[in-house]
C-alpha cells in the first residue's frame, strides 16, 4: 500500500518519538518533529486516516497515536534509513570475538552472550546441523572408586558426557571388550542409527560379558541421545524480565522458547528480518518483536540469531548490529571446523 508523502512524514515521525519514549504522540508534539508542519488539525486528519488505513491505533482514551506491526512494517521497509553498523557497536563486536576459540556447537550461544551484554535485551541462538554426524570418539575416564566420566564426540565437534556409577569390579578384560564394541559397533556410525533396538542387539550380542557391559553401553546409547541436529540457546534470561509485563509473562516465553519448535519455524519463514509477535500467531510475544538473522557456514551448519525485545527496540541501531554479527558467526565457525579438521 501506497502513502502520500505527508502521511508518510507523520508515520515516520510518530514511530521515532514511539521508539524514544514509548508515549503515543499527538499533534501538537507532531508540530515540533516534522519540519514545515502543517496545522495541528491536518495532522489530526493524517493521523485518523493512518488509523483506518491500519498503520496507527490509539491507545485507550489518549489522543495520542503509537504504530501498529503494520506502521513498523512500512517504517522498517520504506522509512527507515539503512545505515551500516556504527563504529563503537563494530568494535565492541570485534574486541569480544576476537579470542572465541569455541567448537562449532558452542559457538552462536557464546555469541548470543555477548550480543545480549552488549544490547541489553535477550537473546536467542540457533544451530543446526545440516549433515548427520556420527561418533568420532568414545572415552572413559576414571573419576572415582565406583564412577567413571563418559565422553562422547561427534565427527562434528559436538561433545556430551555423563557420570557412570558401577557396582561391581571394572577389570581390564571388561573395558578392553567395551573399546572393542565401541570400535565395532558404535564408532563412525550415524546418529540416528544409534536406537534403542540397535542398542539391544548391541548388548545382546555381546556374550557372556553382557551383564557386567549394560550399565556402560546403555550409557553410551542415553548420552548419543542427547545430541540433537538443532540446539536452541536463549541468553540473557534475566532481561526477560525487564522487557516484559510482569513476571508471568516472562515465564510464558521462556516457557515457549524451551518448547522449540514454534521458535525454529518463525525463524525458518522469516530468515532475515523483524517478526513482530503480534503477527507471530503465539499470544505469548503479542507486546515483544524479534530482530533475527540467518548464517549459513558452508554445507555442515546454518542458523538464526535474534534479539528479542520491546515493540519500540531500537531498529536502527539493532538490526545492522545483528547483520554484522552473523557474518562473524560464519568467520567464526568456519574456522572452528579448519582447526577440528587439522
Amino acid at each position: 500500500m501506497e502513502l502520500t508523502p505527508r502521511k508518510q512524514e507523520v508515520l515516520k515521525a510518530i514511530v521515532k518519538a514511539y521508539i524514544e519514549t514509548g508515549e503515543p504522540v499527538g499533534s501538537k508534539i507532531l508540530t515540533e518533529l516534522i519540519e514545515n508542519a502543517p496545522s495541528s488539525a491536518t495532522l489530526r486528519n493524517e493521523m485518523s486516516e493512518l488509523c483506518e488505513l491500519g498503520f496507527l491505533e490509539q491507545p485507550h482514551t489518549s489522543a495520542g497515536r503509537i504504530p501498529t506491526s503494520m506502521g513498523f512494517q512500512f517504517y522498517l521497509k520504506k522509512l527507515m534509513p539503512t545505515g551500516e553498523i556504527n563504529q563503537s557497536d563494530k568494535a565492541y563486536i570485534d574486541s569480544a570475538l576476537e579470542n572465541i576459540t569455541e567448537i562449532p556447537e558452542k559457538i552462536p550461544a557464546t555469541v548470543g552472550k555477548i550480543l545480549s551484554d552488549m544490547t541489553g535485551y535477550p537473546v536467542i541462538s540457533c544451530l543446526m546441523t545440516n549433515s548427520e554426524a556420527t561418533v568420532k570418539r568414545v572415552e572413559l575416564l576414571k573419576v572415582s572408586r565406583s564412577s567413571l566420566m563418559l565422553l562422547v564426540i561427534t565427527n562434528d565437534g559436538r561433545t556430551r558426557n555423563r557420570i557412570v556409577r558401577i557396582t561391581g569390579e571394572l577389570t581390564s578384560e571388561i573395558l578392553e571388550r567395551f573399546n572393542e564394541i565401541v570400535d565395532k559397533r558404535i564408532k563412525h556410525r550415524p546418529i540416528s542409527e544409534l536406537t534403542l533396538g540397535y542398542m539391544q542387539s548391541v548388548i545382546a550380542n555381546a556374550g557372556i560379558d553382557a551383564f557386567s557391559l549394560m550399565p556402560l553401553l546403555t550409557a553410551v546409547f542415553e548420552t548419543v541421545s542427547e545430541i540433537d541436529s538443532v540446539s536452541l540457546d536463549l541468553s540473557g534470561m534475566p532481561r526477560l524480565y525487564d522487557i516484559s509485563s510482569n513476571e508471568e509473562d516472562a515465564r510464558r516465553i521462556i516457557s515457549l522458547i524451551e518448547r522449540r519448535d514454534p521458535i525454529i519455524s518463525m525463524f525458518e519463514e522469516v530468515g532475515s528480518g523483524v517478526i513482530f509477535g503480534s503477527d507471530s500467531g503465539y499470544n505469548e510475544l503479542s507486546n515483544d518483536t524479534l530482530i533475527a538473522a540467518n548464517f549459513n557456514s558452508g554445507d555442515k551448519y546454518r542458523g538464526y540469531i535474534a534479539v528479542l525485545g520491546p515493540k519500540r527496540i531500537s531498529f536502527e541501531q539493532i538490526i545492522p548490529c545483528i547483520e554484522y554479527i552473523a557474518e562473524k558467526i560464519n568467520n567464526l565457525i568456519s574456522e572452528a571446523q579448519k582447526d577440528m579438521e587439522d
